[in-house]
């Protein structure tokens, strides 16, 4: 009988060990991620390691600037003219990614996964039942299931968990799955996503793709932005 109790007992061990690691994957991260799992995707100095989504033109101006470890956003305020999105240059798939924001008030962007699937970073202080627009939300797919926001002018993590969609001979067989959390608060729970979001890199689904930053829509700063392959 003891090599059954030995067997039982070595398989409540692993199950615990399992479970244990489990929880520790779904802690929330609120401060920059450390551990060499863990890669950073902004070395705080400049811009190497990302690209600008479109060319610059007499409508499309440079907006963005590395200043003191923070990458800073700020459009131009002239009628006709507006910033551009911010892209990298290292392309991932199912990967956790941690971020954080700083927006002042009334203003807007967003953090694109794989460059898909936006999760809107947004002055959402204060908003009773907030929508897919809202701070934290997947837009136009998955409003936040609270509202975590801080008030404009203070620093905000985001860390996502996403899982990449499955494409075989041009046909999704295995949708996207996010999780988000918001200042520590999960606000998107596994949510599966149909189709992607306004302002796509690629109107397709797709199984990896780069992280990218909105930058034509309003001011805001970005730092320890970090992402782990999954």
């Amino acid at each position: 009988m003891k090599p059954i109790r030995y067997f039982f007992t070595a398989c409540a061990a692993l199950l615990i060990t399992i479970s244990c690691i489990l929880a520790a994957d779904a802690q929330p991260l609120t401060k920059a991620p450390s551990g060499k799992e863990w890669k950073s995707l902004f070395n705080g100095e400049n811009l190497d390691g990302w690209h600008l989504k479109v060319t610059p033109d007499e409508h499309s101006k440079m907006s963005w600037a590395a200043l003191n470890g923070v990458l800073v956003n700020v459009p131009p305020s002239q009628e006709g003219e507006h910033g551009i999105d911010l892209v990298s240059d290292v392309i991932v798939g199912s990967h956790e990614l941690y971020i954080e924001f700083l927006v002042p008030k009334g203003s807007n962007s967003g953090v694109y996964l794989i460059g898909q699937y936006e999760i809107q970073v947004f002055d959402s202080y204060g908003k009773e039942n907030p929508g897919s627009g809202d701070c934290g939300g997947i837009y136009g797919k998955a409003a936040p299931l609270v509202n975590a926001s801080l008030p404009a002018g203070h620093w905000q993590s985001l860390h996502a968990i996403f899982h990449q969609p499955v494409v075989e001979n041009g046909k999704v067989v295995k949708k996207p799955r996010i999780t988000v959390y918001h200042n520590g608060k999960k606000v998107i729970d596994d949510q599966e996503i149909e189709g992607v979001t306004g302002a796509a890199l690629n109107n397709e689904v797709i199984e990896e793709g780069p992280t990218y930053l909105q930058g034509n829509h309003g001011t805001v700063m970005y730092r320890n932005i970090y992402y782990k392959p999954l």
